[in-house]
């Protein structure tokens, strides 16, 4: 079987095979999602590497990251070499177009993770992202209160925040910038943040690393914003039974009673989007210079008491 997908064919593989046994959701599905989602998913991952989450034999068997391209990729699948630290190169996969967003889908690839940097400036990122990871048995209300609360942090820096439930546990919290700060300053401005949040609301939040001093916690992640670091894409499916979404949302329906972080799923998506765009449809023409915000935090640290890291 193929598909055409703009101008290119796509030879589509065992489209009948189960990926999430329990929901009965095959490969075809994924790949009609993926076609289905590709005109809204594509402004926020093109230029971006990524890095591949595939389930060759579904999400009851164990996966793998890839972020090699394998060499038999077609020659469409767009390609950007990035040199490791043992300066060996990795030949990153970049989805600039529908076609390679269903061929990876037939590949298995249930979860694209996302750059925070685009290939036109690596070493600058364009967001700025908080990942709010509950500990075990934490309610998604509380989840809702730290993000809360950072947000009254990013106000007072007079910044932009946008949202998104991440399809698994938690929320991302969004601050979209400019491509004036490197990644080292972008990851010591999160730090800050979060630290303060959770030395003003410890019963809530914590920066804490190790999971096992966690509990009753919402870990404030900042550690994703490092170069080469990722974050699950935008309207990507995640690998848990349900087929659920990583959804962006208003603020304001982040904090409806009943939310969830999978309240959206391959099989409700569609009706959302018939009736409501894509709230992070416009987020770049929001981005921001961390310059200003960067001296008020540091001022917002010292009031805490807090150790400023020079």
């Amino acid at each position: 079987m193929s598909i055409k997908v703009g101008r290119y064919t796509i030879d589509i593989s065992n489209e009948d095979k189960i990926l999430f046994p329990k929901s009965g959701i095959t490969k075809g599905d994924l790949i009609d999602y993926y076609d289905f989602i590709a005109p809204v998913m594509l402004p926020h991952m093109k230029g971006r590497p990524i890095s591949l989450q595939r389930f060759p034999e579904g999400i009851h068997k164990e996966g793998f990251f890839q972020k090699d391209a394998s060499d038999y990729f077609p020659d469409f699948v767009t390609r950007v070499n990035i040199a490791k630290k043992d300066r060996t190169m990795v030949h990153y996969v970049v989805v600039d177009k529908a076609a390679t967003l269903v061929y990876l889908a037939n590949q298995a690839c249930i979860t694209p993770h996302i750059w925070l940097s685009r290939i036109d400036a690596l070493d600058y990122p364009d967001r700025l992202i908080f990942d709010l990871d509950p500990a075990k048995n934490v309610l998604f209300t509380r989840i809702q209160k730290v993000a809360k609360k950072i947000k009254e942090v990013l106000d007072q820096l007079s910044l932009p925040v946008f949202c998104m439930l991440t399809g698994s546990r938690g929320v991302h919290i969004v601050v979209p910038l400019k491509k004036k700060q490197s990644f080292d300053e972008t990851r010591a401005f999160a730090f800050d943040v979060a630290r303060l949040v959770a030395h003003e609301n410890p019963a809530l939040a914590t920066v804490n690393v190790h999971k096992e001093k966690r509990t009753g916690h919402v870990f404030i992640d900042w550690l994703r914003n490092g170069f080469g670091a990722t974050g699950v894409a935008p309207y990507a499916v995640r690998a848990l039974e349900g087929a659920p979404v990583a959804t962006p949302v208003t603020w304001e329906e982040l904090h409806k009673r009943g939310m969830k972080s999978q309240y959206y799923t391959i099989k409700n998506i569609h009706k959302r989007l018939s009736v409501r765009d894509d709230p992070w449809k416009d987020i770049q023409q929001h981005a921001v210079s961390l310059k200003k915000a960067r001296s008020v935090l540091d001022i917002l640290i010292r009031d805490a008491e807090l150790e400023v890291k020079e």
